[in-house]
């Protein structure tokens, strides 16, 4: 018994020391990229996420974003700016330890705590997005809810059951329309789930497995389109430097960002 829990402490003890190590958000970047945009998005935290709000009140859909293993969710903040300028409502979650698998579920629990929000949350389209194991994450909350409606417990689909304790949560609203997946590939089984599926990822991208890459789009749905970024790299969704392994750029963070919001903007339409 003694041997098992030392082996236990240790675990935790290892696996702690190894998330303690996360890319953190290069704040100078982030706000160089959001100064445009502070006059058109109001931004609502609690501990669960961060969510962007157009102040025009145009919303076109919904956006749940996971972050990116080992990287600060804050890191993404650019990337919110720019897709709810152009009139979406993005809640950037925050996962535990900075890792999305650890979170899968995190989506039921994100709304803020604004009736307003939520009242207007409820009659638009929803999307799933994330970045590298966050776009895998993402993946398999849609994989095993995508017949159900947001929120919903496993096994109670058409119920209109909230999940378990959780939070408040999404529970009510519409199904999911689509997922987005930036220098990612689903991992479980998409191919009749009744979405729509955007892929980008960078031309200059040195951390994408593309042999995995490219075994996964047996998992893609139907419906699914692909976009490679010119000159584009893998941490460059994100504002968090250049992660160790990664390929040389050609495009600006700022740019690729940029880049990645006009085209998830095309593509929900």
């Amino acid at each position: 018994m003694c041997v098992l829990v030392l082996f236990f402490v240790a675990t935790v003890v290892a696996f702690k020391i190894y998330t303690s190590n996360y890319y953190a958000a290069e704040n100078a970047v982030i706000q160089e990229i959001s100064a445009d945009e502070i006059g058109e998005v109001r931004v609502f935290s609690n501990e669960y996420c961060s969510a962007f709000v157009p102040k025009d009140g145009n919303y076109r859909a919904v956006i749940v974003f996971y972050p990116g293993g080992k990287v600060e969710y804050s890191a993404y903040d650019s990337l919110m700016y720019e897709l709810s300028s152009r009139g979406f409502i993005c809640l950037l979650a925050r996962m535990p330890d900075n890792i999305a698998l650890l979170g899968v579920d995190a989506v039921n629990d994100l709304l803020p705590d604004d009736e307003k929000i939520q009242q207007l949350a409820q009659s638009l389209d929803w999307y799933m997005a994330g970045h590298s194991l966050g776009g895998t994450a993402a993946t398999k909350y849609l994989a095993d809810n995508f017949s159900r409606e947001p929120g919903e417990k496993i096994g109670d689909a058409g119920a209109g059951n909230s999940a378990g304790d959780n939070h408040a949560g999404v529970a009510g609203i519409g199904k999911f329309k689509g997922l987005i997946l930036c220098a990612s590939y689903p991992s479980y089984d998409l191919s009749c789930a009744p979405i729509r599926m955007l892929s980008i990822y960078g031309s200059n991208d040195g951390v994408l497995r593309m042999g995995a890459y490219e075994k996964a789009r047996i998992n893609w749905p139907a419906d699914s389109a692909e976009v490679v970024l010119d000159g584009g790299i893998h941490s460059y969704f994100g504002s968090y430097g250049i992660q160790s392994g990664d390929g040389k750029p050609t495009l600006t963070n700022e740019q690729q960002i940029e880049k990645t919001a006009d085209i998830i903007d095309e593509w929900i339409g």
